[in-house]
């Protein structure tokens, strides 16, 4: 069984604790690794270790832009080059399937890291000469020490997301994975090493989010958290780190609204509103949880859904005829199945799934069925709150006006999609929705170099595109005077 360790300061090591965690493989039970537990000290260390390498005068710093873009196409390469590794070590750590990991998320970690790479020239000033014989520059400079805190879904897209616009922008990096999903991270790091990453620059430190997140939070030394997750675990790292003053990248939960109009193309918006829902089990902060459907096209939804449905190829996450794996955990999966409980004492009625799977080979595994609730109404726990699971909520409407009241009847504003013939009332509704993205006739699409921001308790970010990168930078001022003159302010001055 693997042994996952730290990296700090170049140094690969386990934690002085001499504590660790087994890694579970949540389609059948099983450890798949081991983890180090490191402590609040380690955490301090891993920051120290990038403060270092962030001073003027290090290998980090001396480095130009192009020389940091080519450590980043060299990491990319080996990501690339090692894909198959790393998707393995995600689907048994996480349970996502084969398919996934393999051709989506190891081609996002490379993807960010060469896209970024890209861009280090584009972090550009301005300049003002307004005032004769003197001229204003502004210049963008890198923060310092940049933290990620990664989630285990999507762990190594999330995690890259973070690490590469701050890395392209001159900052170093401590990473902190889930303890649920730290293999495939730490492989990630390795590759970054072998790239020739100075030491430093890059640093992996494992542990609870209750001992070495906080730490992290409260560490002075830290110049910005990337943090992917809960609302309420976004909040608590706020708090924690309120000790000093830092900048945040918070992308954290959705309950986004998928709205389905009777003149839309119903066999692809059901097609993707079953990918919006049902992809990595549900465990997407951008799922498309709740159905808005107008009434005039309610049954035929209902029933391409109970056709489709059920014939998901629910089974093991490393089989490449897979489409639908386990939830990541026992205890994620108890909270999922309690949700469902949930949903059926406040009146909805499961029209589709709702249960635990265990015959067969599912029975040591956490598998929850894809479930759809309809009898829904606002007021419903289930249709208020982010499962995380593969639960669809549907609710229906009667106009465009009632869509849009319907859509924003949530604390989140992460991401919502409309599907209708009419482009007017497309545009109309996404105007209407307060969210960060919208999808038109398609869900879960995206241009890696637009850059979003959440609203409401979505977050508190710039993501992608120039605009993100530009987001781990700080902006300097610059007031160059040709002549030098005296002020002449004070009395006594002579000309």
């Amino acid at each position: 069984m693997d042994r996952i360790r730290m990296y700090i300061d170049g140094q690969w090591a386990d934690s002085p604790s001499g504590r660790t965690a087994r890694i579970i493989n949540p389609a059948d039970g099983r450890p798949v690794a081991t983890m180090t537990l490191g402590t609040a000290e380690d955490a301090d260390r891993a920051v120290a270790a990038a403060e270092r390498a962030f001073k003027p005068g290090s290998p980090w710093r001396e480095l130009t832009p192009d020389g940091r873009a080519e450590l980043m196409l060299k990491a990319a390469d080996l990501i690339e080059a090692r894909a198959d590794e790393l998707a393995v070590a995600e689907t048994n750590s996480v349970g996502r399937v084969y398919r996934e990991t393999r051709y989506d998320d190891v081609y996002a970690v490379s993807g960010a890291f060469r896209y970024y790479a890209g861009l280090v020239h584009e972090l550009q000033g301005r300049s003002s000469a307004a005032n004769g014989d003197m001229m204003t520059v502004t210049v963008r400079e890198p923060l310092g020490v940049c933290a990620v805190l990664a989630p285990w879904n999507y762990s190594m897209g999330t995690t890259a997301a973070g690490m590469a616009p701050a890395l392209a922008a001159g900052n170093t990096v401590v990473v902190k994975p889930s303890s649920l999903s730290p293999v495939a991270t730490a492989m990630m790091v390795r590759a970054m090493a072998d790239a020739g990453f100075p030491a430093g620059s890059v640093n992996l430190v494992l542990g609870s989010g209750s001992e070495v997140g906080t730490a992290i939070a409260r560490n002075e030394h830290v110049a910005k958290i990337t943090f992917t997750g809960g609302t309420e675990t976004g909040r608590d790292i706020i708090a924690k780190s309120a000790t000093s003053v830092k900048r945040y990248a918070m992308e954290l939960g959705g309950k986004s609204p998928f709205i389905i109009f009777d003149d839309a193309d119903l066999d692809v918006a059901v097609d993707r509103l079953m990918f919006g829902v049902f992809l990595s089990q549900g465990q997407v902060c951008v799922a498309g949880s709740r159905l808005l459907v107008q009434d005039t096209a309610y049954r035929r939804v209902m029933d391409l859904l109970e056709e489709r449905v059920p014939a998901i190829r629910i089974g093991m996450p490393m089989d490449p005829d897979t489409e639908f794996g386990p939830m990541v955990s026992e205890r994620h999966m108890e909270r999922v199945l309690d949700y469902i409980r949930i949903g059926r004492e406040e009146g909805a009625k499961a029209l589709i799934g709702g249960h635990r799977i265990t015959e067969g080979e599912f029975a040591r595994g956490y598998f929850v069925e894809p479930t759809v609730f309809v009898d829904c109404t606002p007021d419903m726990r289930i249709v208020r709150e982010e499962i995380f699971g593969p639960v669809l909520t549907v609710q229906t409407f009667t106009d465009e006006a009632e869509a849009i009241r319907l859509a924003n009847d949530t604390r989140y504003g992460l991401a919502g999609g409309v599907f209708t013939s009419d482009m007017g009332r497309a545009l109309r509704v996404c105007a209407g929705v307060d969210t960060g993205i919208m999808w038109v006739n398609t869900y879960m699409d995206d241009t890696q170099g637009m850059s979003v921001s959440p609203h409401g308790q979505s977050g508190t970010t710039v993501d992608g595109g120039l605009d993100g990168l530009k987001e781990y930078t700080v902006l300097k001022q610059i007031n160059l005077k040709f002549t030098p003159s005296k002020a002449g302010w004070f009395g006594g001055a002579e000309d």
